[in-house]
């Protein structure tokens, strides 16, 4: 018969284990609300583009995308330009100088 030290030494162990099967739980950092919930508290909407009127109607709208405004002066692009093909020149004569000196797999 086990005695009662072993039992108990067995269900701690157990008890500390048993975390390792529990998904893991996520900090809430303030209380969630469906999106739809109340249309009374349309300010409080986060959602962009989406609103609900009087009636309790959604209303849905489109939200024109943020353009990109290119600061590079053409000076500068083509000077990227002419590096970025410079590279992928020396890269292609180091592959081939490489390549082409290879010995012959029949001499060993």
């Amino acid at each position: 018969m086990p005695s009662i030290t072993k039992i108990v030494a067995l269900a701690a162990a157990g008890a500390m284990t048993a975390d390792a099967f529990v998904a893991p739980q996520q900090a809430s950092f303030g209380v969630a609300k469906p999106l739809f919930s109340d249309p009374k508290n349309v300010a409080d909407s986060v959602e962009r583009g989406v609103s609900i009127d009087q009636d309790g109607k959604s209303n849905v709208w489109a939200i024109e995308p943020k353009m990109e405004v290119d600061t590079k002066s053409s000076e500068e692009k083509t000077t990227s330009t002419l590096v970025a093909a410079g590279g992928a020149a020396a890269f292609i004569a180091l592959a081939a100088g490489v390549l082409l000196n290879l010995p012959d797999p029949d001499q060993f």
